[in-house]
Order: structure tokens, then C-alpha cells, then sequence
């Protein structure tokens, strides 16, 4: 389709940029219309565009409508259909021109500029589109830093109040301690004295408290029997001896 295009055009534009005479400073010479850089127009109005600037914005405004359909823009699909018929029309006015058609080179004139602002005016869409799109990327790539610093800094906190809550736990449990063995030291220094005033020893086992003088040694069966012999004898068969109970945990 792009060379269908641009050969017609070039066959237009060489319908005003061929041989022949005519001088730069008579406007309506159909043979001047397009040389090289831009040229006066009719009755001294606006400059006219040169040869390789319409061959130049029509290829580029192809390109940009092709690329416009890719990416489902139905309108610029429905757009390339009719570059074949702009090529012909662009073709038959060169024919035209070359004759000494005034109106024809007029037409060519005026079909090259709006092609070059077509151009000029979807390009200036696809810059201002690719500048939103590489804005919305960055503001993207910011944001998902964004959110990546945040779960970042909320992971570290949460590990930080989670060792800090290990740490008060363990604090805790290591004063609870300290106080149950305080309160357990107590109660072995009161048992010890008790025993101590009553000249005796205050023993446990099998389930089973019983107090005995000093030089015994009590046993138990296991089923709340219980027996006092000398210290240092020999237990009953199947007996276990008592143990003291206000002695120190080893």
C-alpha cells in the first residue's frame, strides 16, 4: 500500500517539477509550484510546500495511521482504505498540471497542504500520546516503588514489635521466675526452721507428707503406708525412701 501511495505521488509531484521554463518570482507557473523549498503562492499569499515535503508527510501520515489501526484505533483502519483514492487524485492532478491546467496545479497545491497538516497535526497526537504514556509509566514505576519502600518498612516494623514483644514476654517470664523461686526459697528457710524448732525433718513421697525426728529416715509404699526407720538403713522390700521436703531443688 505505501509504495501504491507514494508512487502516485511522486508521479504528481514530478507533474510540477519536470523540464520547462518559467522564472521563480511568477507564482501561477505551474512548473515552479513545487521546487525545491517552500514558494510563493498565488497573488503573493502563503508559501506553498516543496516536492519532498509532501512526499515526506504523506509517507509519515501513513506510517502514523498504520500504526494508529495496530493498536485498535478503527477509525485509522477505516483511513488506510482511502490513500489508494488520494494517491489517484493526487496522480490525475499532476497529469492536469503538467498540461498547463491551472486549476489542477491549484488543487494539487491545496491537497499537498492538507496532507502536511494532517501530518502535522497527528503527529503532534502521537508525541503528546507518547509523552502521557511514558508519564503514566514513570508514575507507575514510582507508585510500585512506593509500595514496595511501604511493605518494606511495615515488614521491618512488624519484626521489630515482634522481637520487641518476644523480648518483654521472655522479661516477664524471667521475673515471674525469680519471684516463684523467691517465694519457693521462702517457704523451704520457714520449713527449715519449723523442722529446726521441732528438732525433726518434714518429708514427701508417694503422695504423702509426714514429719520425722532427726536420725530417721522415713519409706512409703506408694500407697500412702508409711514407715519410719533408722538413718541409713535399709528400706522395706519394695519401700522408697521419703524425701525431704524443704530441701533445696537440685
Amino acid at each position: 500500500m505505501r509504495r501504491f501511495v507514494l508512487g502516485g505521488l511522486l508521479l504528481a509531484l514530478a507533474a510540477c517539477s519536470g523540464e520547462g521554463g518559467g522564472e521563480a518570482t511568477a507564482p501561477r507557473d505551474p512548473q515552479q509550484a513545487f521546487q525545491g523549498g517552500p514558494q510563493p503562492g498565488p497573488q503573493g499569499g502563503s508559501p506553498q510546500p516543496s516536492a519532498n515535503a509532501a512526499q515526506q508527510a504523506l509517507q509519515g501520515l501513513y506510517a502514523i495511521r498504520q500504526q494508529q489501526c495496530q493498536t485498535g484505533n478503527t477509525l485509522a483502519c477505516q483511513s488506510l482504505g482511502a490513500f489508494a483514492g488520494q494517491d489517484q487524485q493526487l496522480a490525475q492532478a499532476g497529469q492536469a498540471c503538467r498540461a498547463g491546467d491551472q486549476r489542477a496545479c491549484e488543487m494539487l497545491i491545496t491537497m499537498s497542504q492538507n496532507i502536511l497538516k494532517a501530518y502535522a497535526e497527528s503527529a503532534q497526537v502521537m508525541q503528546a500520546g507518547a509523552q502521557g504514556a511514558a508519564q503514566m509509566d514513570a508514575w507507575r514505576s514510582q507508585m510500585n516503588a512506593n509500595h514496595a519502600a511501604n511493605m518494606a518498612r511495615l515488614g521491618a516494623q512488624a519484626a521489630a514489635g515482634q522481637a520487641a514483644h518476644q523480648a518483654r514476654q521472655e522479661s516477664y517470664a524471667a521475673m515471674n521466675q525469680t519471684w516463684a523461686n523467691g517465694q519457693a526459697a521462702a517457704e523451704r528457710n520457714t520449713g527449715r526452721f519449723n523442722d529446726y524448732i521441732y528438732e525433726g525433718t518434714t518429708v514427701n513421697g508417694g503422695g504423702v507428707q509426714t514429719f520425722v525426728p532427726h536420725g530417721s529416715t522415713a519409706y512409703t509404699d506408694g500407697a500412702g503406708n508409711v514407715v519410719v526407720g533408722q538413718e541409713g538403713g535399709e528400706a522395706p522390700s519394695g519401700w522408697r525412701q521419703m524425701d525431704p521436703t524443704y530441701a533445696a531443688p537440685d
